[in-house]
C-alpha cells in the first residue's frame, strides 16, 4: 500500500511538473479586477496590457510597480494622465487598419529596451495592444503561431474582427524567425 501511495504521489508530481514546465507551459492570465480599468491583464511578471488608463489608472499601475507604459494610440493622454507619476511613457502610435511589420518591429524594440514591468495599451486594449501581445509572445516566449493567435483573439480580450481582418492577416503573416534576427541584430 506504501508502495501504491508513492507512485501516485510520483505520477501527480510528474504529470504537474510537464504542465508546468513543458517546452509550451499553459499561461496564466491574471484578470486585475480595478475600477479604474475594464481590460487589465497581467500577462507574466514583465508584461501587462489594457486599454486606455485614466489618470487613477495610471496611478493605480505605478502603486503595482508597473515602470514603463507604452502607448499604442494616435492620440497621446499618456502625459497629462501620468502627471505625478514616475512612470516612463513611451510613445508609438499605430493606424489600426495600416498595421504593418515594421509596427511589429518598433514595437518589440520598445518593449525589448524598455524598463520592465511595461503595460501595452491602446485605446479598448484590443486590436493594436493584442497585435503587439501576441508578436511578444511568438518572438520573445517562443509560442508557436496558432497559440499566439488563439490567445490574441480569445474573447476576454475583445478584438474587433470585422472592423480589423487585416491585423489577424497581419500576426498569420509574419516571419518570426527573421522578425528575431532583426531584433537581435539592433544595437540600442
Amino acid at each position: 500500500m506504501q508502495k501504491l501511495k508513492y507512485i501516485v504521489l510520483l505520477s501527480v508530481f510528474s504529470f504537474s511538473f510537464t504542465i508546468n514546465f513543458g517546452s509550451n507551459p499553459i499561461p496564466v492570465i491574471e484578470k486585475i479586477e480595478s475600477a479604474n480599468f475594464d481590460n487589465l491583464y497581467k500577462l507574466n511578471d514583465f508584461l501587462y496590457r489594457s486599454e486606455q488608463p485614466s489618470k487613477k489608472g495610471m496611478q493605480e499601475i505605478e502603486n503595482a510597480d508597473i515602470k514603463t507604459v507604452l502607448n499604442l494610440r494616435k492620440k497621446n493622454k499618456d502625459l497629462k494622465k501620468s502627471k505625478n507619476t514616475q512612470l516612463k511613457l513611451m510613445h508609438f502610435p499605430i493606424k489600426t487598419s495600416k498595421f504593418s511589420n515594421n509596427d511589429i518591429f518598433e514595437s518589440l524594440k520598445i518593449i525589448k529596451e524598455a524598463e520592465k514591468p511595461i503595460l501595452i495599451h491602446c485605446w479598448y486594449g484590443s486590436d493594436r495592444t493584442g497585435v503587439i501581445v501576441a508578436a511578444y509572445r511568438m518572438v520573445f516566449e517562443n509560442w508557436p503561431k496558432d497559440k499566439a493567435i488563439a490567445e490574441f483573439t480569445d474573447k476576454r480580450f475583445g478584438y474587433h474582427k470585422l472592423l480589423y481582418p487585416n491585423v489577424l492577416e497581419l500576426l498569420e503573416s509574419i516571419d518570426v524567425k527573421s522578425l528575431k534576427n532583426k531584433l537581435n541584430s539592433t544595437t540600442f
